[in-house]
């Protein structure tokens, strides 16, 4: 009877320990915006899903860069000029806190890309549809004014490897790219 009442003490004590510890301190989920200052698509916006587990984060994100011209100033041919971004991707980081607020993070990111492209002349048109994926190592910055908002910067180096259809006078093309290119983001992220 002894040796039972002390198992179950030691199983009492363990799992009062285990509770004590609540479930959300375990991960923390937030939504984050970003900016993307420079790089292969240009200065763009997205969203994001951080989810932080102990050291790691994992951060599923979709950005998009949409751009727009019409030039019609003489003595140069009118023109327009649309062009469309878009990637879905994720990172993984390991995190790790420098001084109280501000963390460091390095890891990758992995992402899909669907790039659209037109431009038209008088007399002359092309239009580009690509995708592909891109993959790079990221390191950046995260200073928390509290533990629910926080503001970061990361730089990225990626490769990139593109293909698909150009079109140019009513004519298909085939047409691929491969790219290494370096991507600065600013990150606004809350933490639930």
């Amino acid at each position: 009877m002894k040796m039972i009442s002390k198992k179950l003490s030691g199983v009492v004590v363990a799992v009062s320990l285990s509770l004590t510890v609540p479930l959300a301190a375990a991960m923390d989920i937030g939504v984050g915006a970003n900016l993307n200052l420079a790089g292969g698509g240009g200065t763009g916006y997205g969203v994001s899903l951080p989810m932080r587990f102990g050291n790691m984060m994992v951060e599923p994100a979709l950005s998009i860069f949409d751009h727009s011209s019409d030039n019609s100033d003489p003595p140069f041919p009118s023109n327009t000029y649309n062009y469309q971004h878009y990637t879905l991707e994720t990172g993984i980081y390991w995190r790790k806190e420098v001084v109280p607020s501000v963390e460091t993070y390095i890891g990758g990111r992995v992402g899909y890309i669907k790039e659209e492209s037109s431009q038209s002349y008088p007399g002359l048109s092309y239009s580009i549809d690509t995708s592909g994926y891109y993959i790079g190592p990221t390191f950046g910055a995260e200073y928390f004014f509290n533990k629910h908002f926080s503001m970061g910067l990361d730089v990225s180096l990626l490769y990139s490897s593109l293909s698909g259809d150009g079109y140019s006078g009513g004519q298909a093309q085939s047409t691929s790219t491969k790219d290494t290119y370096t991507q600065t983001r600013a990150l606004l992220r809350f933490y639930f």
